[in-house]
């Protein structure tokens, strides 16, 4: 059965885990090897993940098939955009699930998830960012309502690579 919650401390090693995987999946055939380790060893080492998860104004959601972490879900609190959308906005920074659920109800619930807790908290918008060539990510986003506003550089290793911009009024 799958069940959503609030992630604990003592599972983010395997959440860490999880998110290389998923990310491999996704971006290894369209990069280098050598920039898929450069950025793991900067942004998925599991000190930053221990440190974004107790970064506050932040929450980290689980999906789990009885014991098994099957995907996650990061929001946080970012300035990034703040001359877009004003303060009053969360970033889903990851919504990752293993390919095994893929094409599931397993997304959804953790949109379902992140939505919520958003209008909980009384935020007014959403965003995230989303590569330009993941056409699968962005057509779902489209489903949810998330609209492209802007664009930023993400660097995959020493490849700029662009990143739209994507926001929900909530």
């Amino acid at each position: 059965m799958i069940r959503v919650r609030k992630a604990k401390f003592e599972e983010v090693p395997a959440i860490r885990e999880l998110a290389i995987e998923v990310f491999t999946d996704a971006f290894a055939a369209s990069n280098t090897p050598e920039n898929l380790d450069s950025f793991f060893r900067e942004n998925y080492s599991l000190e930053k993940f221990l440190s974004e998860f107790k970064e506050p104004d932040s929450i980290l959601y689980i999906a789990l098939d009885d014991l098994k972490i099957i995907g996650y879900l990061r929001l946080r609190k970012s300035p990034e955009v703040d001359a877009h959308l004003g303060t009053n906005h969360i970033e889903m920074q990851r919504l990752y699930v293993h390919r095994d659920y893929q094409g599931t109800s397993v997304a959804r619930r953790l949109m379902e998830h992140a939505i919520e807790y958003a209008k909980k908290k009384k935020f007014e918008w959403m965003w995230l960012g989303v590569w330009e060539k993941n056409t699968r990510a962005q057509k779902f986003y489209a489903k949810w309502g998330f609209e492209r506003f802007s664009e930023h550089i993400f660097n995959m290793g020493d490849d700029p690579q662009t990143d739209w911009l994507l926001k929900k009024k909530l």
